[in-house]
C-alpha cells in the first residue's frame, strides 16, 4: 500500500504530538516526586529532632535522679551513722561537685580537730571500702550550680551534712544551694535542678532563673 505525502505528514505530526506529552508527562513525574521526597526528608529531620530532645531528657532525668539519690543517702548516712576506727573525729558526710561531670562521695573526718573542711585531705572512704566513691555523669549531661544570677562550673563545690542532717559549708556554716542538670549544647531538653535547703532537699525543674519544686 503505498502512502501519500498528506499521509507521511500527519504520522510526523502525531508523532511530535506524541513525543511532547510524553516529555511534558515525563517533567511531571519528576517534580512530584521531588516533592514526595522533600515531603520525607522532612517528616525524617522532624522525628530525628523531637528523638534528639527526647533521648536528652530522659539522661538529663536520669542523672537529677542519681544525683538526688545520693545526696538523700548522705543525708541519712550522716544522721545515722557515727565514727569508727578509720573515721574517728567523723563530723558529717558529704559531697564534693569536682566539675560539671564529676562528684565524689565521703565521709568528713576533722583529722584538723579545727570544725572545718581543710581538703580532700580529710575526705575518708565509707566503712569497709578502701577509696572515696565518685561518680561520673556521661556527657554531653553537665552540672551547673547557681552563684547568685548565674550559673557556674561547680569547681569542687561542697555540701556537708552534719549529724543532724543539716547541710553545712566548708566553713560548717548552712550550705543552701541549687544543682542544674542540663544538656551541654543548650537545646530544647528540659533542665533539672535540685535544691538543697537546711532540712530539705527537693528535685524540680530549672526555670531559667529559680528551681520550681516538684
Amino acid at each position: 500500500m503505498k502512502l501519500s505525502v498528506g499521509d507521511n505528514v500527519s504520522k510526523s505530526s502525531f508523532r511530535r504530538h506524541i513525543t511532547i506529552y510524553r516529555v511534558m508527562d515525563y517533567r511531571g513525574i519528576t517534580l512530584i516526586e521531588l516533592m514526595i521526597v522533600l515531603v520525607i526528608i522532612s517528616v525524617i529531620a522532624a522525628v530525628v529532632i523531637l528523638s534528639s530532645s527526647f533521648i536528652g531528657t530522659e539522661r538529663i532525668r536520669s542523672a537529677s535522679k542519681n544525683i538526688l539519690g545520693d545526696l538523700q543517702w548522705i543525708r541519712q548516712s550522716a544522721i545515722t551513722q557515727g565514727p569508727d576506727y578509720t573515721a574517728p573525729r567523723l563530723v558529717g558526710f558529704g559531697i564534693r561537685f569536682e566539675s560539671a561531670n564529676t562528684y565524689h562521695l565521703f565521709r568528713f573526718n576533722d583529722r584538723n580537730r579545727n570544725f572545718r573542711y581543710d581538703g580532700i585531705g580529710e575526705e575518708t572512704a565509707f566503712a569497709g571500702e578502701a577509696v572515696v566513691k565518685k561518680r561520673d555523669i556521661p556527657t554531653p549531661i553537665e552540672m551547673k550550680i547557681k552563684k547568685g544570677a548565674n550559673l557556674v562550673d561547680p569547681d569542687n563545690s561542697i555540701v556537708i551534712f552534719d549529724h543532724h542532717g543539716l547541710p553545712r559549708q566548708a566553713q560548717m556554716g548552712f550550705q543552701i544551694m541549687s544543682i542544674v542538670i542540663q544538656k551541654r549544647d543548650g537545646d530544647d531538653s528540659e533542665k533539672k535542678c535540685i535544691s538543697i535547703y537546711f532540712n530539705r532537699i527537693r528535685e524540680g525543674i530549672w526555670d531559667g532563673s529559680d528551681c520550681l519544686e516538684q
